[in-house]
């Protein structure tokens, strides 16, 4: 398909009635291009080679719910042209035709270098058409189907263009009520020029013009891209375009649609009318917190809160593309005189960035010091109105977590959780009299990358500690590294135990607070006997099944079958065949990252249920429920030691607090546990009063706080943290119910029970080893 084929390639636009009853009914979408439209007329391909009016048809570009269009030949001035012709059926129906020659009416009034010229009209028998410019470079819809998520100064300039076009538009009073990037097209010279006014409503018609282009309870545009008040049928104006063109520019920074994940158009209309504003910034994290701004004051579902004119958006995307490269700060036309957050980008390569933070104002900063000094059980400075800003040379430090690949989702919700600690240091005035700077590395998904990220933030940012990690085979690629240099890295997550080093520190549950009692909570509380096991090709998943099978040896229950995937793996069809022959009571899922998404597709798509055959999973959280399919995964459950769920103050704090910072977003335990180690670390360098890993490593081992989770400390023999043990049951809204607390913390045992410390180690030897030296299988393995 060539891109002129591409650009008019679409999804049919639909006009949805929305009844009384709460049912809904559609227009027919156009014929297809092999069957014959109403009334024996030749179907898109036949008309190919025919003549309407002067033009010669030359071609089917594309189709949709408001007509074919063609390429086709003018040659009475020599050039190509794209004929739009309203499919025959529809030309019967009096709203709709009064809808196409409105098109004609709008656009053909504009003439502008961002909106796709209108040459002609026409009518031939039964057959109503207009002529339009033909442009050549394909839309931007098939841009972000090819290249997924564009970098953020191609998606300005997108952006930029397109508010231009809406800008001239609105000027002659014409709404287009369905901008979206399949309505955005290329140009020769690489402009974005907006087309199809098809379902646009000119704002002050007189009573010759088509009065009634819409029903009442007529809900019309494309869902994904409609703002709240079309979504609801009401009367909309010039903002509700600035609505959509937000959500087209959060598409084009994340490759997503807004509301994506969303299993129905109506549970669609319902996200653009009640959820929470999409953050970019949760997809992309590369995305400057200055264009998150702009879509969130597009996208407010009060008009009143949006930009009341194009220009004023146009004003503050033109600030993004004319930040010099590297700049730390992005000042926004529309907050001249406000105090708003900064955003920060000195590059140091392709897949790091230099986060500078900035205080946001005395107000903002004394209201974080007493949230934060109350949760942490500090009392702010009496008497003081604000915290002095701290004076001294920036305190490095890294944060190293996955931004791409297979472990993103994951990768960026920890590194997120991370940031909002260190911020709220700096609101309170940094450590020592200094700022907290974090560099932040993507390790890729890949242990090699990790490894050479940690060594570069060590030996050539020479930063005082890395918060990161997130897989045990990312963790063991670089724990050789903070030992030779004899540094400090704090590691978040849950994981396999068989490990202590004086050079980690280790905030998430070991074997004991985890796996074994939420195994021993299914077969006592639950009556579960027969495991089947899954999991992905890496030391985590291979150890916890070892643990899993050393723990039932003296039990009446066992696994029955267990099988192991690469990390990434989408094809889970042979498991779960393997599952439905085993009959298991419970499946031990042991699955990484976005490979849980393929597997319970796989698995309900084969019928097995929840009710049938429950899951317990030791890698997915809130975060992760967020990549799948509600209806796939509720009533099963998860082994955390921290939910977003979880009643205390110090957990609402938490969660009010991230929402705030990163709308639309959940908090997990590696993100709860990320965040209470960063405040760990600036706890032990205030009572180390320095910085050097050596002095903060021995001043942190005599830490303790009162977490989010609950009571946390570090428990010095094996610098592992005392944890309490939870198990939560996957509900609709992707929150958990917990339905299992351990009575008090536990303390940590690295090596579990069953095998001697030796015996763990030798286990692991053989697997590095049996693997070719690495800690994840190869991928012919």
């Amino acid at each position: 398909m060539t891109p002129d084929e591409q650009q008019y390639d679409e999804q049919p636009t639909r006009e949805t009635d929305v009844t009384a009853k709460g049912e809904t009914t559609s227009l027919p979408d156009s014929a297809d291009d092999t069957s014959p439209t109403a009334g024996d007329s030749p179907s898109p391909q036949g008309r190919v080679g025919t003549t309407l009016g002067k033009y010669k048809i030359t071609g089917v570009l594309g189709q949709g719910g408001m007509g074919v269009v063609f390429r086709a030949y003018d040659p009475a001035i020599d050039r190509e042209v794209a004929i739009k012709l309203l499919p025959e059926q529809l030309a019967n129906n009096e709203t709709v035709l009064n809808r196409f020659r409105a098109e004609v009416r709008s656009a053909g009034r504009l003439s502008h270098a961002n909106v796709a010229a209108i040459y002609d009209v026409g009518e031939e028998g039964r057959a109503h058409y207009i002529v339009m410019e033909l442009i050549g470079g394909g839309s931007v819809s098939d841009e972000l189907q090819r290249h997924g998520a564009l970098p953020v100064l191609d998606a300005t300039r997108i952006a930029i263009d397109a508010c231009q076009g809406l800008a001239a538009a609105h000027a002659a009073g014409l709404i287009h009520r369905d901008v979206k990037p399949a309505n955005l097209l290329r140009a020769a010279d690489g402009a974005v020029k907006l087309t199809d006014f098809g379902i646009a409503k000119v704002s002050s018609l007189d009573s010759s013009d088509s009065p009634h282009l819409t029903r009442t309870g007529t809900v019309v545009g494309t869902p994904h891209f409609m703002s709240p008040e079309q979504c609801q049928a009401e009367p909309v104006d010039a903002r509700s375009d600035i609505y959509s063109l937000g959500a087209t520019y959060y598409c084009a920074l994340t490759g997503r649609q807004p509301y994506q994940d969303c299993d129905s158009v109506m549970q669609v209309l319902f996200a653009h009318c009640k959820k929470s504003i999409p953050d970019p910034r949760e997809t992309n994290p590369e995305v400057p917190v200055a264009c998150s701004e702009i879509i969130a004051r597009a996208m407010a579902k009060d008009p009143s809160d949006r930009y009341q004119t194009a220009e004023a958006m146009l004003a503050d995307l033109q600030a993004v593309t004319s930040t010099p490269s590297g700049e730390t700060r992005i000042e926004l036309p529309s907050q001249s005189g406000t105090a708003h957050p900064t955003v920060s980008s000195t590059e140091s390569g392709p897949t790091r960035r230099r986060f500078v933070a900035v205080g946001a104002g005395v107000a903002i900063a004394c209201l974080a010091a007493v949230v934060a000094g109350s949760w942490m059980g500090r009392d702010p400075a009496s008497g003081s109105s604000a915290i002095a800003a701290a004076q001294g040379d920036p305190i490095d430090v890294g944060v190293l977590q996955s931004l791409s690949g297979a472990m993103s989702v994951s990768g960026a919700s920890v590194t997120n959780a991370t940031l909002l600690a260190i911020d709220e240091i700096n609101e309170q005035g940094g450590l020592l009299g200094r700022p907290v700077n974090p560099i932040v590395a993507d390790g890729r998904s890949d242990s090699d990358v990790f490894q050479r990220e940690a060594e570069r933030l060590i030996s050539d940012d020479q930063v005082c500690v890395v918060f990161g990690c997130w897989t045990s085979a990312s963790r063991k690629s670089v724990k050789p590294l903070f030992e030779q240099h004899d540094h400090l890295l704090v590691y978040p997550v849950w994981y396999e135990g068989m490990e202590t080093s004086p050079n980690i520190v280790y905030l998430g549950a070991a074997p004991n607070q985890q796996i074994i009692p939420a195994v021993t909570w299914a077969r006592e509380n639950l009556g579960k006997k027969r495991f089947f096991l899954v999991g992905s090709d890496y030391v985590f998943p291979r150890a916890a099944a070892e643990i899993i099978k050393s723990q039932l040896q003296e039990t009446d229950a066992s696994i029955v079958d267990e099988r192991f995937h690469p990390v990434g793996s989408s094809d889970f069809r042979s498991t779960v065949q393997a599952i439905q022959a085993a009959k298991p009571d419970m499946v031990l899922n042991l699955l990484a990252g976005d490979a849980n998404t393929a597997f319970f597709r796989a698995l309900r798509e084969a019928g097995v249920s929840t009710g049938q055959t429950p899951c317990l999973s030791f890698n997915v959280g809130e975060q992760e429920l967020r990549t799948l399919n509600a209806a796939d995964v509720v009533g099963d459950y998860a082994a955390m030691t921290y939910f977003q769920s979880l009643d205390t103050e110090a957990s609402r704090n938490l969660v009010e607090r991230f929402s705030k910072k990163y709308p639309q977003r959940v908090v997990s335990d590696p993100m709860e546990a990320a965040y209470i180690g960063v405040h760990l670390w600036a706890q032990a360098v205030r009572e180390a009063g320095s910085v050097e890993p050596k002095a903060v490593r021995r001043a942190m081992l005599n830490q303790r706080l009162t977490a989010p989770e609950g009571e946390v400390r570090i428990d010095p023999d094996t610098q592992h943290c005392f944890k309490t043990p939870r198990v939560g049951q996957i509900q609709a809204d992707g929150q958990f119910r917990i339905v299992w607390t351990a009575p008090a913390p536990i303390a940590p045992e690295p090596y579990p029970p069953g095998r001697t410390a030796e015996d763990w180690k030798a286990f692991l030897h053989d697997l590095y080893s049996g693997w070719g030296n690495q800690w994840a299988a190869p991928r012919s393995h």
